[in-house]
């Protein structure tokens, strides 16, 4: 009998850094490489000899958390094969890039990224893959490309990355119908005060709170992940905007949300059948709205003068043209931060949520004045979506709950299954 070991190397307990290996004597494959972003990098806890014993790497999709460690590996001269879907390569492309340009101790070179994308083999929907361990992956509904990996053998084994159940205005909900033993699932919103909105109704407080600021001569900021987050609440804007349900203004474009967004267009066949139908059947091209305007100075002044929308990153305030915006917005009460994205411990975002009424931008003491406000527009599968989720999986008997911080599930889902919240660098045998 062959016996089969998980390995929890990121991402266990905490949202960051996911990096699990499953392994048995002869081979093992890593399921995402990521790191863990906030007053400090941090990478998976899984040592150089260790990698090396790694030669396929699936990643679920190209956020930082969960393919940022890939040009660290290849920068110690280990080349292992890379599998992903054409949009997380396409995207991870532009956030590799950007980390490296933003990489204090230049732990790897641009070359280190490219390398990484040179070996990517993409895999399809629904495309079975003979790799070191076959597998076939889903729409994790999470962001352009994002996978569920399913693996038949050993009961059959389901890793879920990242994943959101419900429909939006760009990606169709995750594929359900999967049959699996063992169920290792992202549990973000695992707290169980973590019961979402419907997408209509965050959408609307969102213009809600949009028309309120604009109609007091007051900004918006919206902090946004440059990939993901960021076009969907984009087209949000648009939509609104273009009924006229959402005033007429400005939305201004920043940071690396231009290039994803171009991603997203010449990857539109990932997207849901609207998506497609208005880009293909049409000249209603969603991606390329007239209201949408990059700033025409580089000090931003065209930017200040009226009011206006602003979608920049960073998502958490941990970098970006955000920061820039946020120290001039912060002294006055018209103004509005509006968090539309999950705000990890330790990063910028998470202390203003919490309150703090003063914080340090370049050195400076900045008193934050302009109001605050959380809409939840989350990508991922909240409280009661996840036992959904762990229940629709025909012969589920294990489950594993990672990428979480507050974790509530476990006395819930032990009614049915085997359930376990891995510690940093635990080893289980399934």
């Amino acid at each position: 009998m062959i016996i089969i070991f998980l390995t929890f190397y990121g991402a266990a307990r905490e949202v960051g850094r996911s990096c699990i290996v499953l392994e048995d004597r002869h081979k093992a494959l890593m399921m995402d490489c990521g790191i863990k972003l906030g007053e400090r990098v941090e990478y998976p806890v899984i040592s150089d000899h260790d990698i090396k014993k790694i030669h396929h790497i699936f990643i679920s999709h190209a956020h930082l958390d969960h393919s940022g460690y890939l040009p660290h590996i290849y920068a110690m001269g280990h080349h292992p094969a890379i599998w992903a879907t054409k949009p997380t390569r396409d995207l991870m492309g532009v956030l590799l890039a950007d980390y490296h340009r933003l990489q204090k101790y230049r732990a790897f070179k641009q070359k280190d990224v490219d390398a990484v994308l040179k070996n990517v083999h993409m895999v399809e929907y629904g495309e079975s893959v003979r790799s070191i361990f076959p597998f076939t992956v889903y729409n994790a509904g999470h962001i352009l490309g994002s996978s569920i990996i399913h693996i038949p053998e050993h009961g059959g084994i389901i890793y879920t990355g990242d994943m959101c159940v419900r429909p939006t205005r760009i990606l169709d909900g995750c594929y359900r119908n999967l049959s699996a033993k063992t169920l290792i699932m992202e549990s973000t919103y695992g707290d169980r005060g973590d019961t979402l909105p419907s997408y209509k109704q965050a959408a609307r407080k969102l213009i809600e709170e949009i028309n309120k600021t604009l109609n007091e001569g007051g900004h918006v900021l919206i902090p946004s992940f440059a990939v993901g987050r960021a076009q969907e609440v984009l087209l949000l804007l648009d939509d609104y905007m273009r009924s006229g349900a959402l005033g007429k203004t400005k939305i201004y474009v920043e940071g690396m949300i231009n290039k994803a967004l171009r991603i997203y267009r010449h990857n539109a066949y990932y997207a849901n059948d609207d998506i497609k139908k208005r880009i293909l059947m049409s000249e209603d091209d969603p991606f390329k709205s007239l209201f949408f305007h990059r700033p025409r100075s580089k000090d931003r002044k065209d930017v200040l003068e009226e009011p206006s929308i602003i979608v920049s990153t960073s998502g958490m305030l941990s970098g970006g043209p955000a920061l820039f915006y946020l120290e001039k917005f912060a002294p006055d009460p018209k103004n509005k931060l509006i968090f539309v994205g999950y705000q990890a411990r330790g990063t910028l975002g998470r202390k203003i949520l919490e309150g703090a009424q003063t914080i340090m931008l370049n050195e400076k003491e900045i008193q934050l004045r302009l109001k605050v406000e959380k809409v939840r527009l989350s990508a991922h599968a909240d409280f009661n979506e996840l036992q959904q989720f762990a229940d629709g999986i025909r012969g589920l008997k294990n489950i594993f709950l990672v990428h979480g911080e507050k974790i509530d599930l476990p006395p819930i889902l032990e009614k049915k299954y085997n359930v376990k919240v891995p510690a940093l660098g635990d080893s289980h045998p399934i």
